[in-house]
């Protein structure tokens, strides 16, 4: 490809802000777990509200900022590929937040001891991992798009070139 473009939906401020709204549900439950650090200590045995709330969500913090630093830079096939892997740490952690931090403790709030609170706090995980896997999801649809549209002016592009 001759020239490469940025998709304007993420140029400037537009992608910050657009960054930052996904970034403020991983910081959530990083601070989350830094809490229930405080609360229930270093101990393993409760390395799902911990450990995997807090190195998740570095993992997932890291795979975004470098996932918005490779779709501003000028990609060929292995940074392609480099691209979809990292698009997966913010998606699974998405997930590690619906599916732990807020089905599970829904189900515990009601199958375990019954507590209104924990499932009202099931809820809240819940609506948290929906934000941040669907804004993540707006801004891979907004490359993907855009890639495509590059791709078939390019391909026209050399079509009216051999004619």
């Amino acid at each position: 490809m001759d020239s490469f473009t940025v998709p304007p939906e993420l140029k400037g401020t537009k992608g910050d802000i657009m960054a930052a709204r996904i970034e403020v549900p991983i910081l959530a439950a990083m601070i989350y777990g830094i809490v229930e650090f405080i609360r229930l200590g270093w101990t393993q045995e409760y390395y799902l509200y911990t450990y995997a709330s807090v190195l998740g969500g570095v993992a997932a913090s890291a795979g975004l900022f470098t996932y918005f630093f490779l779709v501003s830079a000028e990609r060929n096939r292995s940074r392609k590929n480099l691209l979809v892997r990292l698009g997966f740490l913010p998606y699974f952690y998405s997930l590690y937040i619906m599916g732990f931090l807020g089905l599970y403790t829904i189900f515990e709030g009601v199958i375990g001891k019954f507590s209104f609170l924990s499932m009202i706090g099931g809820v809240f995980w819940v609506f948290v991992g929906f934000h941040l896997i669907y804004r993540f999801y707006l801004v891979t649809e907004i490359v993907r798009q855009h890639d495509e549209r590059a791709m078939l002016a390019h391909s026209t592009l050399r079509q009216s070139d051999m004619s």
